[in-house]
C-alpha cells in the first residue's frame, strides 16, 4: 500500500471544502458566488452566479462588477465606498439590482468579505450575492456633496499647503490644484474623470486599489513615492500623502493625495527651449487611455448583440440585412483593433515598437485601400507627390496619415469634393529628416490653439461624434519621430499642416520628446 504524500490531507480538505461549498449552494437557490480583485474587477464567476443571474463566466470576468448595474447606476460610488467599507471593518453589506443576461433586474443584498495576502493588505474580495427579489430597485441619486471643500478640510491636516489631487470611490480624479496639474505637465480641465493610475506613479508600491484600502484600514495618512506617468527620467520622485476623505456623518466620500508643495512647485518650472514637449506626455497617454477603457464596455454589448442576432435572427433575415448584419460586425472589429492602436499610442515611452524604413508614398496607398469606400462615397482626389522614405513605427506612421485623411473627410465643406495634396519639401530634407506638406480643403480649424488638446472639438462643429483626439495622436506621433506637427495656416478655404519626421534609431524605440 503507498504511503501518501504530503500534500494528501491538505488536497482532501481543499477538496471537502469545495464539495461543501456546492452543496451549500445548491441548497440556497437565490444565492452566487464570485471573486473580486482589490479594484472590484470579477476574477471568478461561481456557476452559482451563472444560475442566478444567467451570464457566463467568460462574458464577465475581467469587467467590474458595476457592468452589472443598470446603465444610470453604474457611476454611482455605492459599490466601491462597500469595498472600502468591508476593507476598515472586515464585512460590509449594501443593496442593489443587478442586470440579468435577459435585460431583467434582480434586487439583490451583497455581502463582501476581504482577501488578504500575507502582509495583510487586501488583495481582493469574496462577494456573496442574494436575490431579495424581482421587483426594480430604487432609482433615487444620492444628493452630490461638495468635495472640493471636503478636501481642502482634508488639508487642515497638514502641516505645510501641499497640492492636492481628489480622488473619488472609482479611484478617478475629481479635482486638484494648479500646483498639482503643473507638477503632472497636464491641464486641469483636461485631467478632471481621469483614472489616478493614468497620471500618478506609484514608485515603490503594488497599485492604486491596494493603497487606497490600507489608508481606508489604516485610518491615518499612507506616505507615497510618486511620480507623474510619463515623467522624465531625470524627474525626481516626490513625497505624497493619500488621506480617507470624509464628510461630516462620517460616510467616505474618496480620498484626498497631498503632494509636497515645495517639490511641486519646482519642478513645474520650464527648463527652457520653445516648448516643454515632454510635459504633454502624462495628459495626453492618461486622456488616451481613459477614452479607451470607457469604449470598451459599450463595445463589447455590441459585438455581443451582434453575435446573438447572427446566431437567432440571420437566417430570417434578408440578404440586404444579413450584409448590414455583417457591416455591423466588421466595424465593432475593426473599432477593436482602434482600441488596441489607441491604447498601444498612448503607451507609446514604456513601450517597444518595430522600426523599419518604410516609403512613405507606399504606406499612405495602403491607408488610402483601408478608406477606400469613405474616399469613394465623398468623392475624395488626392494629389501625391513622390515623398521619400523614413525609418520609424508602420503602425504609427499609418495612423498619422490615416487621422489626417479621416479629419480631412469628416470635416469637408458640404459644397466641394475633399481635395487632399501630399508633398514633401525636397530643398530643405536632410539626412535623416523629412519634412511634408499636407493640405485639405475642409472647413478649417476654428481653433488652431486648442487643435492638439485632446478630447476638445471646435464649438461650432456639426459633427458631434468627433472624439477631438485626432490631431493629438498625430502630434504625438511626429514627436515620436523626432519631429513635430504645426499647422501653417487655417481658414475657410482649408487647411496645411507641416510634418516633421525624423529617422527613429535602428535599434529600440526611444523617444525623441
Amino acid at each position: 500500500m503507498s504511503s501518501a504524500t504530503s500534500d494528501g490531507p491538505e488536497t482532501e480538505h481543499a477538496s471537502l471544502g469545495t464539495a461543501a461549498l456546492a452543496l451549500l449552494l445548491e441548497q440556497m437557490p437565490d444565492a452566487g458566488l464570485c471573486l473580486l480583485d482589490s479594484a472590484g474587477v470579477i476574477e471568478m464567476w461561481h456557476a452559482s452566479a451563472e444560475a442566478l443571474f444567467g451570464h457566463i463566466a467568460s462574458q464577465v470576468q475581467g469587467q467590474r462588477l458595476e457592468t452589472l448595474l443598470p446603465e444610470e447606476r453604474r457611476f454611482e460610488a455605492d459599490l466601491p465606498r462597500a469595498l472600502f467599507e468591508a476593507s476598515a471593518r472586515g464585512r460590509a453589506r449594501f443593496e442593489a439590482a443587478l442586470m440579468t443576461r435577459t435585460g431583467q433586474r434582480r434586487l439583490c443584498s451583497i455581502d463582501l468579505t476581504p482577501r488578504t495576502d500575507t502582509a495583510d493588505d487586501v488583495i481582493g474580495f469574496i462577494v456573496l450575492l442574494r436575490a431579495t427579489g424581482p421587483r426594480r430597485a430604487a432609482d433615487a441619486v444620492n444628493a452630490n456633496e461638495n468635495l472640493l471643500a471636503a478636501h481642502r478640510l482634508n488639508l487642515t491636516r497638514a502641516s505645510d499647503e501641499p497640492a492636492w489631487i481628489g480622488i473619488d470611490m472609482a479611484a478617478r480624479i475629481a479635482g486638484l490644484a494648479e500646483s498639482a496639474a503643473r507638477w503632472m505637465g497636464c491641464d486641469v480641465e483636461d485631467t478632471l474623470g481621469r483614472g489616478i493610475q493614468a497620471c500618478v506613479e506609484l514608485r515603490d508600491e503594488p497599485a492604486w486599489p491596494v493603497v487606497l484600502h490600507r489608508a481606508v484600514r489604516s485610518g491615518e495618512p499612507i506616505s507615497l513615492a510618486v511620480r507623474p506617468v510619463g515623467a522624465a527620467a531625470d524627474m525626481p520622485t516626490r513625497t505624497a500623502r493619500v488621506l480617507p476623505l470624509r464628510g461630516a456623518d462620517g460616510r467616505l466620500n474618496g480620498f484626498t493625495l497631498l503632494i509636497d508643495a515645495g517639490d511641486a512647485v519646482r519642478s513645474a518650472e520650464p527648463t527652457g527651449g520653445e516648448s516643454c514637449l515632454g510635459l504633454d506626455r502624462a495628459s495626453d497617454r492618461a486622456g488616451v487611455l481613459a477614452a479607451a477603457h470607457d469604449l470598451r464596455e459599450p463595445l463589447r454589448k455590441m459585438q455581443h448583440n451582434a453575435r446573438q442576432l447572427e446566431a437567432s435572427e440571420a437566417p430570417r433575415m434578408s440578404e440586404s440585412g444579413r450584409q448590414q448584419l455583417a457591416a455591423l460586425r466588421g466595424a465593432a472589429d475593426r473599432m477593436q483593433h482602434m482600441i488596441g492602436g489607441m491604447l498601444r499610442l498612448a503607451r507609446i515611452d514604456t513601450g517597444t515598437g518595430t522600426i523599419e524604413r518604410h516609403d512613405l508614398n507606399t504606406l499612405i496607398d495602403e491607408v488610402r485601400d483601408d478608406l477606400a469606400l469613405l474616399s469613394e462615397e465623398h468623392q475624395v482626389r488626392f494629389e501625391l507627390k513622390p515623398l521619400g522614405a523614413i525609418r520609424g513605427d508602420g503602425a504609427q506612421l499609418r495612423a498619422l496619415f490615416q487621422n489626417l485623411i479621416d479629419n480631412s473627410i469628416r470635416y469637408r465643406r458640404p459644397d466641394e469634393a475633399p481635395v487632399i495634396r501630399i508633398e514633401a519639401d525636397l530643398e530643405h530634407t536632410g539626412s535623416g529628416i523629412k519634412i511634408v506638406y499636407y493640405q485639405d480643403n475642409a472647413r478649417g480649424i476654428g481653433s488652431p490653439e486648442q487643435a492638439f488638446q485632446p478630447f476638445r472639438r471646435d464649438a461650432g462643429s456639426a459633427h458631434a461624434d468627433g472624439t477631438g483626439i485626432g490631431l493629438s495622436l498625430c502630434r504625438r506621433i511626429c514627436r515620436r519621430h523626432g519631429g513635430d506637427l504645426r499647422i501653417e495656416r487655417t481658414d475657410e478655404t482649408g487647411t496645411r499642416f507641416i510634418l516633421e519626421l525624423r529617422d527613429l534609431p535602428e535599434q529600440g524605440s526611444a523617444a525623441h520628446d
